[in-house]
C-alpha cells in the first residue's frame, strides 16, 4: 500500500501502515483496546499482563516471532524534579507496537512527521528496520534535548553565581544535579537490556543482519546522551564547588568586617572605661575641654586603627 495510512481505532490508538509494515501506538489504552491489539498480532498473554502492570525496571523478553522490551524515559522538570515514563515496545518482523500510559512529546512529533510525509506523498523506502531505528533514535534524541535544556539552565546559574546571588543558587544547583543524576541512572540501566534487545532482533527470523548497522546507530545515540549527561553532571559539580567557595568567601569577608569593628572598638571602649572611673585624681578630667579632648583622642585612634587594617588588607 503506497503512502502512510493513519487511522484512529479508539481515542488513543494510532496506526501507521506502509509497505506491509505496521506501527501501532497505544496511549493509555483500556484493557479491551490493549487486548484487541494483542490478539491481532498473536502476542503472548503474559506480555499483556506485563503491560497492564507498571514495571519499575527495564526488561527484555524474547519470543519466537517477536521481542518485547520495557524502557523508562525520564522527563525533566527543574521545579519538581523528574519522572520516568514507561514505554513498552514489541517488535516483530513486520510490526511495531508501542504502549505508554502518558503523553510523550517525541512520539507525538514522530506521528506528525509521518502525517506530513503522507500529505506530501513522500515515497521514501520504509521497512521495519528503518522504522524501529527512527523511533528509538527519536526517543533518545528527545532525551538529549531535555539534557541540553538542563545545560542551558546551568549556564544561567553560573551567571547568577558571579552576579552575587550565591545563596539563591544553592537550591537551583541541587535541583539541576538531581535531574542529571536521574538521567544518568536511567541511561546506565538502559545499556544492558537495550544491547540484548538489539542483538535478539538480528536473528534471521526477525530483522536479520541488515539490522546490525541501525542497531549500532541506536546504541551510539544512547551512549552519546549518556556522555552528555556525564559531562553536565561534572559541570554541575564544578558549579556547586565554585558556589560553595564564593559563599565561604562571603562569610569570611563578613567575619573579617566584624573582627575589624571589634578591634577598633576595643581600645575605644577601654579609653571610655578608664575615664569613666570615679577616682580622686584623674588626668584631663576637670579641664574645660576634657570631653572634647577625650572624644578627639578616641576618634584619632579609631581612624588610625581603621587605616592600618585597611592598609594591611585585613578588612
Amino acid at each position: 500500500m503506497g503512502g502512510y495510512i493513519r487511522g484512529i481505532l479508539q481515542t488513543m490508538i494510532t496506526r501507521h501502515e506502509h509497505n506491509g509494515v505496521t506501527w501501532i501506538d497505544l496511549e493509555a489504552p483500556t484493557q479491551d483496546e490493549l487486548h484487541a491489539v494483542i490478539q491481532e498480532f498473536g502476542i503472548d498473554s503474559r506480555v499483556e499482563q506485563e503491560i497492564v502492570n507498571p514495571t519499575p525496571y527495564p526488561l527484555v523478553a524474547t519470543f519466537p516471532s517477536y521481542v518485547y522490551m520495557i524502557l523508562h524515559f525520564p522527563t525533566a522538570d527543574l521545579t519538581c524534579g523528574t519522572r520516568n515514563q514507561e514505554v513498552d515496545i514489541i517488535v516483530g518482523k513486520e510490526f511495531l507496537i508501542t504502549v505508554r500510559y502518558e503523553t510523550i512529546a517525541c512520539i507525538h512529533s514522530l506521528h506528525k512527521a509521518f502525517e506530513a510525509e503522507m500529505l506530501l506523498d513522500e515515497r521514501r523506502h520504509t521497512d521495519m528496520v528503518s522504522l524501529l531505528e527512527r523511533a528509538l533514535r527519536h526517543l533518545y534524541s528527545s532525551m538529549r534535548e531535555e539534557v541540553e535544556e538542563v545545560e542551558r539552565q546551568l549556564d544561567r546559574i553560573e551567571e547568577q553565581i558571579f552576579s552575587g546571588k550565591e545563596k539563591e543558587m544553592v537550591r537551583k544547583i541541587s535541583e539541576a544535579g538531581r535531574v542529571l543524576l536521574r538521567f544518568d541512572t536511567t541511561l546506565q540501566r538502559h545499556q544492558e537490556p537495550l544491547d540484548e534487545f538489539l542483538l535478539e532482533l538480528q536473528a534471521p527470523i526477525l530483522l536479520g543482519k541488515k539490522f546490525k548497522t541501525p542497531a549500532a546507530h541506536i546504541e551510539a545515540e544512547r551512549a552519546h546522551v549518556a556522555a552528555l549527561v556525564s559531562s553536565y553532571r561534572a559541570a554541575a559539580g564544578e558549579l556547586r564547588a565554585t558556589n560553595d567557595a564564593l559563599l565561604s568567601s562571603s562569610q569570611d569577608n563578613v567575619m573579617k568586617i566584624f573582627t575589624g569593628i571589634t578591634v577598633i572598638l576595643l581600645p575605644l571602649t577601654l579609653i571610655a572605661g578608664i575615664f569613666g572611673m570615679h577616682t580622686e585624681h584623674e588626668p584631663i578630667i576637670g579641664h574645660p575641654l576634657d570631653f572634647w579632648i577625650i572624644i578627639g583622642a578616641m576618634a584619632v585612634l579609631g581612624i588610625f586603627l581603621y587605616a592600618y587594617m585597611k592598609y594591611k588588607k585585613w578588612i
